[in-house]
């Protein structure tokens, strides 16, 4: 009997084709994921140096990150799964003073894209000093607080005893100039506007005004009732003060200082004082911070320098001394930094990890576990912290030291006899166990002697620590007393109603 067999191939053409029931040639119309960005829209970065990350995801195979920014356009890191249908990116960003806005801009394989608007904020709209505070509300200067030396800016002194017209709640700065960063310290003013300019008022007695002239004969050490421009300066990006100096970084990553340099603060190479902006040789740097008679610059290689007072270890060498270090030296640290802050004479730098390191004057636990005798009264050598590893932002003064979790909230420690703390308990804290009291969502801290002003997520303003001269900002205080629970902030309601919002800076 004869037999006949099928043809394979047209068997296997019609498995292969079937009736297409999967669409599995169908365009890809679907865009790609975006998720998880880091830091949330809007934060405030205390870096120059931003590091933008994220997730991405898509149905099919993704293709790439870009950042938009302006008339600027380049590309993420973007680390994809096996599969390619998932990712992280990263990507580096130099910001500029106040608020800057750009777009991350996901494509998938297919040429489908998602786009995404972001913004993040470099500089300071909180602050405080001695007993004076100022805020950055919608694109507005408020102040208010101690004004013995002019340091609110409204061309006039007060005392609270004496002139009714005292600000003991916050008041309008009257200026012409936007401001978007401001750092208070002490009895002396400096604000940085959006054109790049630096504005300096109050106590001007070691040159920390900056607004003398190497040609002059005698020092300018006037004290200045109103805001007045530091000469020379039109690129700096952040500004921040000392007790009795300035420093500013500038658009192309150099450091100005002025003001005093009896132990080489300003880091010219001399200890002489100056009414005048001095450029450092430092180059690529990012953050700057100043405590008493220190300072610091981070670099965008996550490197730390430091000069001046080394007293109580200031500049974490491993050892002590009274010399005056008038030239920046780097600091020893095991890993990359991120973040640095300075307290009146101890410092902390927050690693690329999210854990922090401190050292220095350890009297009031700022650096931590000296209550009950573990670490010692001065730290000389950077002390890793054990108590987290998940820190976002880290801030200090006086002998406070604070920092903010990934919970949104803000962990103190250090001195706190006046409820500069703004927690429960009364006694100095040696380990930043407990939030402070109604601030979560935390977006920045302004941190003064004894006294700090926060602002929350939200966009409302809380202040804690000592009352004096109205430095709290909150109606019906009382003075000379410590408030430990955050007292809410109101900034006059009509001129927030007709204030204009916040001012985009340059790329």
């Amino acid at each position: 009997m004869q037999r006949f067999f099928l043809p394979v191939l047209p068997v296997l053409f019609l498995l292969g084709c079937g009736a297409d029931d999967d669409n599995s040639n169908a365009p890809d119309i679907t865009a790609p994921q975006l998720s998880g960005q880091f830091p949330a829209d809007s934060a405030i970065s205390q870096s120059r140096l931003l590091t933008l990350t994220g997730i991405v995801s898509d149905d099919s195979k993704l293709g790439s990150v870009e950042i938009i920014r302006g008339e600027q356009t380049f590309s993420a890191d973007l680390q994809l799964d096996d599969d390619g249908r998932s990712g992280q990116f990263s990507a580096a960003l130099r910001l500029s003073g106040g608020l800057n806005t750009f777009q991350i801009v996901v494509t998938d394989a297919a040429g489908n894209q998602t786009r995404a608007s972001h913004q993040a904020y470099f500089g300071k709209r909180v602050t405080a000093g001695g007993a004076h505070s100022g805020a950055i509300v919608e694109g507005k200067t408020y102040v208010w607080g101690r004004n013995n030396k002019g340091q609110l800016g409204l061309g006039m002194t007060s005392k609270l005893a004496s002139d009714e017209s005292h600000p003991l709640t916050p008041v309008l700065l009257p200026t012409s100039k936007t401001f978007v960063s401001l750092a208070f310290n002490q009895n002396a003013s400096l604000a940085l506007a959006a054109d790049g300019t630096v504005w300096s008022w109050g106590d001007g007695a070691n040159g920390q005004l900056g607004l003398g002239s190497a040609a002059a004969e005698t020092a300018d050490t006037s004290t200045r009732l109103t805001p007045l421009q530091v000469p020379g300066i039109t690129d700096a990006v952040s500004v921040v003060r000392g007790y009795g100096h300035s420093l500013v970084l500038h658009n192309d990553g150099t450091v100005s200082a002025f003001g005093s340099n009896n132990l080489g603060q300003l880091g010219d190479g001399s200890a002489l004082n100056r009414d005048y902006p001095v450029r450092l040789t430092l180059t690529g740097i990012v953050q700057v911070a100043a405590s008493s008679g220190s300072s610091y610059a981070l670099d965008e290689q996550g490197v730390l320098w430091g000069w001046g007072a080394n007293d109580y270890a200031n500049l974490g060498l491993a050892s002590e001394d009274t010399e005056v270090h008038s030239t920046p030296v780097q600091i020893p640290l095991p890993q990359a930094i991120t973040a640095v802050a300075a307290g009146r004479d101890h410092v902390l730098a927050l690693g690329k990890s999210g854990q922090v390191y401190a050292w220095g004057l350890n009297f009031s636990s700022q650096v931590g576990l000296f209550v009950s005798e573990q670490w010692p009264e001065v730290v000389t050598s950077p002390q890793l912290l054990p108590w987290f590893s998940d820190v976002q932002a880290v801030w200090a003064n006086g002998n406070q030291s604070f920092v903010k979790r990934a919970d949104g909230k803000v962990y103190p420690w250090g001195q706190n006899m006046l409820g500069t703390l703004g927690i429960e308990q009364d006694d100095d804290v040696e380990a930043p166990l407990s939030p402070i009291l109604q601030f979560d969502n935390a977006l920045d801290l302004g941190n003064g002697a004894l006294h700090t002003v926060g602002l929350r997520g939200d966009g409302q303003l809380f202040s804690w620590g000592w009352s004096f001269e109205g430095s709290l900002g909150g109606s019906d205080l009382i003075n000379l007393w410590g408030y430990r629970v955050p007292v809410l902030v109101s900034v006059p309601a009509a001129a927030a109603a007709t204030s204009a919002a916040m001012v985009t800076s340059a790329p």
